[in-house]
C-alpha cells in the first residue's frame, strides 16, 4: 500500500505557481514550405491594437550539440491575447496572433500548439566575374543525417539505384536487399521522403535508375512520440531517404529491359513512375526463368551462394499510387501486386547419427513441382493534426499447387564405402539383393500431392494524442489496435511404400493416404498507455489485451483401407471415393482430431526512465511488465476428449543503463541491458496424444511440460568521432531454464523414431563482436 500511495504522489504532484510571476510562452518554428527549422530571427511581442509590449528570444531545441528543431520563447505578465511578430531577412514577416492561458500543471510555462510557419522570400542576388573550378564531395554530415552527393560517384550507363548505394562510403548492400550503414541496418528506404512500396528497398533498388538521383540523405527517422513531444527516444529505425532531382520530380519515368538466352532463357521488365507536387505513381512488371541473380560487386566478388531454390519461372506485377496534401497533415498510399511462381528443386539429404552402441545413417531424395499464386493488397492513410491516427486494410491470398516424389533409406553402416560412386539410393533400389541392401534397415518411397489456398484480412489502428498541448504539457497519450482472420484450407494425397530390408525388422507396409486439414483463425490486440514526464524522471503506465481464437481440423483417411485402393491400385493419385460410406470406412481417427484454442491475455505495465541532462548524460530504464496469461483447449479425437485450462502469470523485468561521457567532438558510450522472459509451451504438446500417422515417426505428447526461463545480459562499448563510429565492442551471455527440446527415441529394428516434448535444463550461449573502423 505504501508504494501505492508513493506512485499516486508522483503522479498527482505537481509544483505550485504564483499568478504574479511571468508567464513563459514558447511555440515552433518552420519553414512553410520544406518543415526545415529557422535559424537567427527575431521576435516581438504586440499588443492586439499592434502596439510593441516588449522582444522576445528566438531558441532551439539540441539534441547531440544538434540543432533539431527552432522556437519562439518570451515572458508574458499576464494572461490575455497578444500578437507575435516574426522577422528573418530571408522570409517575409510573420504577425501570428496567440491566446495564453494559464493551465492547472503547466507551472507557469505555456506552450502554444500552432506552428510558425514562415514564407521565404525570392532570392535576388547579382554575380560579379568568377572563376568556377568544379569539385564534387562525395558526402557532408549536417548535424545528424549524412549526406550523399549521388554526381560525384562514377557509373555506367543504365545503372540503377543499387549500383549507386554500393558505391556509398560506408553503407552495404547484400544480395537480399539489406542496406546497413557504418554497421546499423536501414529499415525503410524513403523516396523523396515517402515510404516506397511498404518499404520494400528491392522494388527502387532494381528499377530507379541511379541518374535520377540527386542526393541520398541517412537519418535516424523521429517517431509520432518524439515530434509531438519534443523527447528523444533511446532507439530510432534508421532510414535512407533517396531525393530526385528536380526535373525528375514532376513527371513520368519509365525503363524497360529483355533478353533471351540459350535453352529457352528469357527475362523481362518495365517499370513506370509518375510525380507530382502531391501524388506518385509507380507501375512494375517482372517475369523470368533464369532465376540466377548472381552479379559481380563494387569490388568485384560474385556471389554464388544465393540463389533461389531450383528451377524458377515466376511472373510479377503491382502498382502503387500515393497522395499526400500540401500542409503534410494527410497522407494516403494504396498498392496491389500480383505474383506467380512455377519453381521445380530436387533436394538430396544425407544424415549421420551417432548412437550410444551404433551408428545410422538415413538418406533421401526429394524431386518436387511446385506452383504458386499470390495477391497482395493494402490501403493505408495518416492524418497528423492535434490527434494523428493512422490506420490500414490489408488483404492477402495465395493458392498453392505441388508434386513430389521420394526415395530414402536407413542404413547401420556407412553406404559411401560400399558404393564408390556414391549412387547410394540407386544401388539401394536396385532391383536383385546386392550387398548394401543386406546392411539395410528399409527403404521408402513416396509419390506425393497437394493443394492449398490461404487468405488473411487485417486491420491495424494508431492514434496519438498530447491531451494537455494546450497547457504546455508533454502528458503523451497512444492507443492501438489491430485485427486479424485468416482461413487455410490444406489436401494432401500419399502413395506411401515401406520395406524392411536385410537388418531390418517389421512387416512391410503400403499407404495409400489422404489428408484434409481446414483452419480459420481470428484474433485481436489493443494497447493503451499514458506517459507524463516529471522532470528528469518519464513513468509510463501501459494496459494491454489480446484475444485469439483457433478452430483446427485434422482429418486423415487410409484409402488402403477399401478394396481396389492398395498397393496395386489403378486409382490415380488425388483421386477421392465417390461414396461417403467408402469415405468413413477408410476415416483414420487414432490419427483425427479437432482442436478449439481461446487464448486471452491482459498485461500491465510499468516503465520508469531517468534521464539526465548535462553533457555527460545517464540514462536508466526499468521495464515492469506482468502478464495473464489464460487459455482454454478443447480436443476431440476418437474414444478422447481433452477439456483443458491453463492460467499463468508471467513477470518479465527488464533494465537498460546508458552512460555518455562528452569531450569536445568525441564521445564515449556504454550501454549494460538485461531482461528476464518466460514462454508458456504450445498447449496441445501438453496433452498425451499419440500420432502414429508415419509409422517411422511417432510423435507424443508430455503432461509434464513446464514454462521456459531465458534471461539475456549484453554490454556494448563503443566512441564516437565527429558522428563516426571508431570501435565497436560488444558482448553477450544467454542462459535459458527449462528450454523446449525435443526427445528422439531410436529403434533400431526398424530404423523409426519416437518423438516428444521435453524439459530440459544448460542451454547458455555466450558471444562477442569487436570492430574498428579507422
Amino acid at each position: 500500500m505504501k508504494v501505492f500511495l508513493f506512485f499516486l504522489g508522483l503522479i498527482f504532484y505537481f509544483p505550485a505557481f504564483s499568478q504574479k510571476d511571468s508567464l513563459k510562452v514558447f511555440g515552433h518554428i518552420a519553414d512553410a514550405f520544406t518543415g526545415a527549422i529557422i535559424e537567427d530571427g527575431t521576435i516581438d511581442v504586440l499588443s492586439p491594437d499592434s502596439t510593441v509590449l516588449f522582444s522576445g528570444e528566438w531558441v532551439y531545441n539540441i539534441d547531440d550539440d544538434v540543432r533539431t528543431a527552432s522556437l519562439y520563447y518570451c515572458k508574458i505578465p499576464q494572461e490575455g491575447n497578444y500578437i507575435l511578430r516574426l522577422q528573418h531577412p530571408n522570409y517575409f514577416p510573420l504577425y501570428l496572433p496567440i491566446a495564453v492561458k494559464l493551465g492547472g500543471r503547466n507551472n507557469g510555462v505555456v506552450s502554444i500548439p500552432q506552428k510558425a510557419l514562415m514564407r521565404k522570400r525570392p532570392k535576388e542576388q547579382k554575380l560579379g566575374e568568377a572563376v568556377v573550378r568544379a569539385t564534387k564531395i562525395k558526402m557532408v554530415m549536417k548535424g545528424d543525417t549524412l549526406v550523399y552527393n549521388a554526381d560525384a560517384f562514377q557509373l555506367s550507363q543504365g545503372s540503377m539505384l543499387d549500383a549507386l548505394i554500393e558505391q556509398l562510403p560506408g553503407a552495404q548492400l547484400n544480395v537480399s536487399g539489406v542496406i546497413t550503414v557504418n554497421g546499423k541496418r536501414v529499415s525503410s528506404l524513403l523516396v523523396n521522403g515517402r515510404d516506397f512500396f511498404r518499404g520494400d528497398p528491392k522494388i527502387a533498388l532494381e528499377n530507379l535508375p541511379a541518374y535520377m538521383v540527386n542526393k541520398v540523405k541517412v537519418y535516424e527517422q523521429q517517431s509520432d512520440f518524439e515530434e509531438m513531444t519534443g523527447l528523444k527516444e533511446m532507439e530510432r529505425p534508421l532510414v535512407m531517404d533517396v531525393n530526385l532531382k528536380r526535373q525528375y520530380s514532376i513527371g513520368w519515368i519509365a525503363n524497360a529491359e529483355a533478353a533471351r538466352g540459350t535453352k529457352d532463357k528469357y527475362l523481362a521488365r518495365l517499370f513506370a513512375l509518375r510525380f507530382s507536387d502531391l501524388a506518385r505513381l509507380a507501375i512494375f512488371g517482372n517475369l523470368n526463368n533464369t532465376n540466377d541473380t548472381r552479379r559481380p560487386g563494387a569490388k568485384g566478388e560474385w556471389s554464388p551462394s544465393y540463389l533461389p531454390q531450383g528451377l524458377q519461372t515466376s511472373q510479377t506485377a503491382g502498382a502503387e499510387y500515393n497522395y499526400e496534401n500540401h500542409p503534410k497533415t494527410f497522407e494516403w498510399t494504396s498498392n496491389v501486386d500480383v505474383t506467380h511462381t512455377d519453381n521445380y528443386t530436387l533436394t538430396t539429404h544425407n544424415h549421420e547419427s551417432f548412437l550410444p552402441t551404433q551408428r545410422s545413417f538415413s538418406l533421401s531424395r526429394l524431386e518436387a513441382n511446385n506452383h504458386t499464386t499470390w495477391f497482395n493488397t493494402s490501403h493505408r492513410f495518416s492524418l497528423k493534426k492535434a490527434v494523428r491516427q493512422s490506420g490500414q486494410i490489408s488483404f492477402n491470398y495465395d493458392k498453392n499447387t505441388n508434386d513430389a516424389t521420394q526415395r530414402a533409406g536407413e542404413v547401420g553402416v556407412n553406404p559411401f564405402e560400399l558404393v564408390p560412386n556414391g549412387e547410394v539410393l540407386d544401388e539401394l533400389f536396385r532391383p536383385g539383393n546386392t550387398r548394401l541392401q543386406q546392411l539395410a534397415r528399409n527403404r521408402r518411397y513416396s509419390l506425393m500431392r497437394g493443394n492449398g489456398e490461404n487468405w488473411r484480412l487485417s486491420a491495424p489502428y494508431q492514434l496519438r494524442w498530447r491531451p494537455f498541448e494546450q497547457f504546455g504539457v508533454n502528458d503523451f497519450f497512444s492507443f492501438d489496435f489491430s485485427g486479424v482472420y485468416d482461413r487455410h484450407r490444406a489436401q494432401t494425397f500419399d502413395h506411401y511404400r515401406l520395406e524392411y530390408l536385410g537388418v531390418g525388422n517389421g512387416t512391410n507396409d503400403f499407404r495409400n493416404h489422404y489428408r484434409n486439414a481446414p483452419s480459420h483463425h481470428c484474433n485481436f490486440n489493443t494497447e493503451a498507455s499514458y506517459f507524463m514526464p516529471l522532470g528528469t524522471f518519464w513513468p509510463t503506465l501501459s494496459y494491454k489485451y489480446s484475444q485469439d481464437y483457433r478452430d483446427a481440423n485434422t482429418n486423415f483417411y487410409r484409402l488402403d483401407r477399401l478394396a481396389g485402393w492398395g498397393a496395386d491400385t489403378n486409382f490415380a493419385l488425388g483421386m477421392l471415393p465417390s461414396a461417403t460410406a467408402d469415405m468413413m470406412q477408410a476415416f483414420d481417427a487414432p490419427n483425427s482430431g479437432q482442436s478449439r484454442l481461446w487464448q486471452r491475455h491482459h498485461q500491465v505495465s510499468l516503465r520508469m526512465e531517468y534521464r539526465t541532462k548535462h553533457q555527460n548524460r545517464t540514462t536508466i530504464v526499468l521495464q515492469l511488465p506482468l502478464r495473464w496469461e489464460l487459455d482454454h483447449l478443447l480436443f476431440d479425437k476418437v474414444g478422447q476428449h481433452f477439456d483443458r485450462n491453463r492460467t499463468q502469470a508471467l513477470f518479465s523485468p527488464q533494465v537498460y543503463l546508458h552512460q555518455q561521457f562528452q569531450k569536445g567532438e568525441t564521445s564515449h558510450v556504454f550501454t549494460f541491458n538485461y531482461s528476464l522472459s518466460r514462454a508458456m509451451p504450445d498447449f496441445i504438446y501438453a496433452l498425451e496424444l499419440e500420432d502414429s500417422a508415419n509409422p517411422l515417426y511417432i510423435q507424443r505428447g508430455n503432461a509434464h511440460l513446464v514454462p521456459s526461463t531465458t534471461q539475456n545480459l549484453s554490454f556494448t562499448m563503443f566512441t564516437l568521432k565527429k558522428h563516426r563510429k571508431l570501435y565497436n565492442l560488444n558482448v553477450s551471455y544467454q542462459r535459458t531454464s527449462n528450454a523446449l527440446a525435443s526427445e528422439r527415441t531410436y529403434n533400431p529394428a526398424t530404423g523409426g523414431y519416437m518423438t516428444r516434448p521435453v524439459n530440459v535444463n544448460g542451454n547458455w550461449r555466450t558471444d562477442g563482436t569487436f570492430s574498428t573502423n579507422g
